[in-house]
């Protein structure tokens, strides 16, 4: 009782650890996700989500552009300068520095960085088309400060309807603009590894206990088989970036650990259910769309007649070898004292009945008391001769030359006789009609049939 005890905390506890690691898993995979997918998802939590970009920005080195943040605040200052006082002197020099600060934005990319070149094509189409230019002008020599210039420049109230502009089509633009620092290998600043570390430590403490017991309780006959079955695991511990897909992985071992458990409903609750049978039928159509597609490419082949053309092919180019082998087999055959004498045995029983049935012998007038033992005398003696003699000649050259013509006879009758061409047509109609039933069969959807239905077809599967 108490072993029983002992047994099922020790089964409920590696339920709970399995159930902690793969919510741990999970965790750690929708970081992964959520890191992989946030400089394309950016803009949408710097609009609605402010605070996801507060919390993040920081772990992937993102800082404002030090130029779109000075252009900004540039318009602001001259924009509420315009407003209280349009006649001072301050707003040449400001519009001049507007003018400048919009070509540097301009002719450095500042996007570039950032991803979000869009934004800067953008930028360019609004200036050009305001101002009543090709957007080509910009990049001619000299045009790209004339456009500027004339974008910052006019009446108040065109400016104030520039400015207008620029709040509404260009600065939003600009917020959602960024900076990031290369590091020292010349990639771009990325500080995920400090939340991913917790996550690989515990990973690793997981897998080397496993391994631990593992060799422990001998599950694996060497040491090293353990990382050699487990390969996933050991790549999703590797502590780079390429590395971290392996790590879903890690959640479908765990998935399937759970659902071998006893003490875990895990694959018996509906949804598991319901993915398993849609997954079966997906199996099932398509192994059977490749083994009607197989079935078919092979009745092909036999109608066309591939196969006696291979079989061709090869026999010929090994056809020496075959009348040697052939030959040599004969020889044994001739030569094999087991043999020899079960055929002197049924030559003298043939002798023997001889004297009685045959019409020729009692043709002869001579008792059967005299003739019967002449007759198996000399046909044991012509016997001994003919064997004798058959052994001596093959033993000599010329009797190896003249069994490999009888070999070479033997394989032209075969290969040329008219009834291996009826032969080959009922094997090939044989085999086409198998391929027929075949096909028909793998055609039934095992999946749409009731359940008692499936479960006979199981059984006579099996009984065969």
């Amino acid at each position: 009782m108490q072993i029983g005890r002992l047994k099922f905390d020790r089964q409920l506890f590696r339920l709970l650890w399995d159930l902690f690691m793969v919510w741990v898993a999970v965790v750690n995979l929708s970081l992964i996700l959520f890191d992989l997918s946030y400089l394309w998802l950016r803009p949408v939590y710097f609009q609605y989500l402010p605070f996801i970009t507060r919390f993040y920005d920081p772990v992937l080195g993102i800082e404002p552009h030090p130029l779109t943040l000075e252009f900004a605040k540039q318009v602001n200052d001259t924009k509420l300068l315009l407003e209280l006082d349009p006649t001072s002197e301050k707003l040449g020099s400001d519009f001049s520095s507007l003018a400048a600060l919009t070509e540097r934005i301009v002719r450095e990319n500042v996007f570039d960085r950032s991803g979000q070149r869009r934004s800067q094509i953008i930028i360019t189409r609004v200036i050009t088309k305001e101002v009543g230019s090709p957007s080509a002008d910009l990049y001619q020599p000299g045009e790209l400060q004339s456009i500027t210039n004339a974008f910052w420049s006019g009446s108040p109230e065109l400016l104030r309807h520039r400015f207008a502009l620029f709040d509404t089509q260009i600065r939003p633009l600009l917020t959602e603009n960024y900076y990031r620092e290369y590091n020292r290998a010349g990639h771009l600043t990325n500080h995920f590894w400090i939340i991913d570390l917790p996550f690989l430590i515990l990973f690793w403490v997981e897998f080397v206990t496993r391994w631990l017991l593992a060799l422990r309780q001998g599950t694996h006959a060497r040491w090293f088989f353990f990382p050699i079955f487990n390969w996933y695991d050991l790549l999703g511990l590797i502590p780079l970036q390429e590395f971290r897909v392996f790590r879903l992985l890690r959640a479908v071992s765990m998935y399937m650990r759970l659902r071998r458990s006893d003490l875990s409903s895990v694959g018996k609750d509906f949804a598991s259910r319901t993915v398993e049978y849609i997954s079966n039928i997906v199996t099932e159509e398509v192994s059977d769309r490749v083994a009607i597609r197989l079935l078919e490419d092979y009745a092909e082949e036999i109608r066309d007649g591939t196969h006696l053309r291979i079989i061709e092919a090869t026999f010929g180019l090994r056809r020496s070898k075959i009348e040697k082998l052939l030959a040599e087999h004969i020889r044994l055959l001739l030569t094999n004292e087991e043999a020899l004498e079960s055929f002197r045995d049924l030559l003298r029983l043939n002798l023997s009945r001889a004297v009685e049935t045959s019409e020729s012998l009692h043709s002869i007038p001579l008792p059967k008391v005299i003739l019967k033992p002449v007759v198996q005398g000399v046909g044991e003696v012509i016997l001994d001769t003919t064997l004798e003699t058959i052994t001596t000649t093959l033993q000599s050259e010329e009797g190896q030359i003249a069994l490999e013509h009888v070999a070479s006879s033997v394989l032209n009758t075969v290969l040329t006789s008219p009834a291996l061409t009826e032969a080959t047509d009922l094997v090939e109609e044989i085999s086409l009609h198998v391929i027929e039933h075949m096909k028909a069969t793998v055609n039934v959807k095992k999946w749409s049939l009731p359940e008692e239905e499936r479960r006979r077809r199981q059984q006579l599967g099996s009984l065969t």
